[in-house]
């Protein structure tokens, strides 16, 4: 296969419908047409510059259309993407620039001083390129037309998602996974032509790259895509753009009922036909506020960046699922419920969650060791903890780690445990997720004082020049020593 099968699915539209949108950004609209033309073009910029089939180039910088070009000139020319999000601090994204042994980093200009750190001390530095330079290169370049190199199996998305180490995952998607994904999305959803999905979500997470923006392009939707959320601008955006999609994560929405409840008037949300939440749990609380101060039914679905749908609404369906439910499975992804022993558990019975499909490739990138921890029989195990009623709804009770997800974003807890002992000032350390209304959980982290003069500013300060800001603990605690089992573990729990 070359390709044009594999890109085809995306730019079919553009022969079929070359006048219509593709993306609005700010004040300008990218029809279908002058997608396909820029992607063919940005191909051929990235081969002169020196990418070839098989290598990988990452991408930072804030949302922007353009990312996509850079996506589908990749997918002809038989490379990957590399998203990579621009809070990262410098050693974050040495990591993935290392581990990916990327080729080059598109970068916006702001980036440029970060990135100079960042990739000090690699074995290999990648190219560094000003995304802009890249885009006029793009527009000045021809359209590709060159040997027809990209197939099913190549490589094409590598999206970097923190796990319950320290290091972040390489979750490898190849052009059969995403397209796999894409078509249960769509179908879930019911994506059409028709449909105007509202993007702001950044689109270095794989939900705003991928669920979001990638299954409306795949669908011939039209992607409203806006450089940032923010709860007011959000809903202004539904009311003059007229979306009839909307995703995001439980946050988000708690965010927009919030500034409704404040507000003197009534924003008119009317187009919108969908309004989707995954990335974390979405609580009853939620859902009432939603529904109370912006009239909107908020649907939860559940989906890692790993296997992505696995559980959802069903729009074919007039009933909604029994509260607190995240749906039903979603075809073609299977799931196991097993205890401990690897059995699997009668209904009604919670045991953790395994599940397989060829959203997934099996593996994670380069990374043996913990694709070994994750797989067993060629089930990936998701460590979170999970009930089925006799109608088939799946309810999401807990995890078998201490993972925490905040506003939608997995934080590793020893990640900002290594970042805090880095402190001289700090003997000792331990970070847990608390609970919280709005972004579902809230970074904690207790300390043990080697200096009895540490205050919680210099804590805090200290953690922001060291990790992403969403890292960052919200809450501080001194103790004199952390409560530990005879093991010598933390006993987290306390904690929470």
């Amino acid at each position: 296969m070359n390709f044009t099968d594999v890109v085809t699915p995306v730019l079919q539209h553009a022969t079929l419908r070359p006048n219509h949108p593709a993306f609005v950004f700010e004040d300008e609209t990218i029809t279908y047409g002058e997608l396909a033309d820029s992607s063919r073009r940005t191909a051929t910029a990235l081969l002169t510059a020196g990418v070839r089939k098989g290598e990988r180039v990452a991408v930072l910088t804030p949302n922007r259309p353009e990312i996509f070009s850079i996506y589908l000139g990749l997918a002809m020319i038989g490379a990957t993407i590399v998203p990579v999000n621009p809070e990262y601090a410098a050693h974050e994204i040495r990591y993935i620039l290392g581990h990916s042994d990327a080729r080059m980093i598109v970068c916006a200009a702001e980036q440029t001083e970060k990135l100079t750190i960042a990739t000090d001390g690699l074995q290999i530095a990648p190219m560094i390129r000003d995304f802009e330079d890249l885009l006029i290169e793009a527009g000045d370049a021809d359209p590709y037309t060159g040997p027809q190199i990209g197939i099913l199996q190549d490589l094409v998305l590598l999206c970097y998602t923190s796990g319950t180490t320290s290091l972040p995952k390489g979750v490898a998607a190849n052009h059969r996974n995403e397209l796999a994904s894409a078509l249960a999305y769509s179908g879930m959803m019911a994506i059409s032509p028709h449909d105007r999905v509202l993007v702001t979500l950044p689109i270095t997470f794989s939900y705003g790259f991928h669920a979001a923006s990638y299954v409306a392009m795949l669908s011939g939707a039209t992607v409203l895509l806006e450089p940032r959320f923010h709860p007011r601008l959000a809903l202004e955006a539904i009311e003059t753009l007229r979306p009839t999609v909307f995703l995001g994560v439980p946050t988000m929405y708690a965010m927009m009922a919030d500034v409704a409840a404040k507000s003197e008037r009534r924003y008119d949300i009317s187009s919108l036909r969908l309004a989707a939440a995954s990335g974390a749990a979405l609580n009853e609380q939620i859902v009432a506020d939603c529904e109370k101060h912006l009239g909107l039914i908020v649907r939860p679905y559940y989906a890692m960046t790993e296997v992505r749908p696995i559980f959802s609404f069903d729009l074919r369906q007039s009933s909604e699922p029994p509260k607190g439910s995240v749906g039903k499975l979603i075809a073609p992804t299977e799931a196991r419920l097993v205890d401990e022993n690897g059995d699997e558990v009668n209904e009604g019975q919670v045991g953790e969650l395994f599940v397989r499909g060829p959203s997934f490739s099996g593996a994670y990138y380069n990374d043996p060791e913990r694709t070994a921890l994750a797989m067993k029989n060629g089930w990936f195990r998701t460590g979170d903890l999970v009930s089925r009623d006799d109608s088939g709804n799946y309810f999401i009770v807990g995890r078998t780690s201490d993972q925490i997800i905040s506003g939608g974003a997995n934080i590793s807890p020893l990640e900002v445990e290594d970042a805090l002992l880095c402190h001289p000032g700090i003997a000792s350390a331990a970070v847990v997720g608390c609970p919280d209304p709005v972004f579902g959980q809230i970074v904690k982290a207790v300390i043990v004082k080697a200096d009895p003069a540490l205050q919680e500013e210099e804590v805090i300060a200290h953690c922001q020049r060291h990790i992403a800001d969403y890292k960052v603990p919200r809450q501080i605690e001194f103790m004199d020593v952390l409560p530990t089992a005879p093991s010598g573990k933390v006993l987290k729990s306390e904690l929470v």
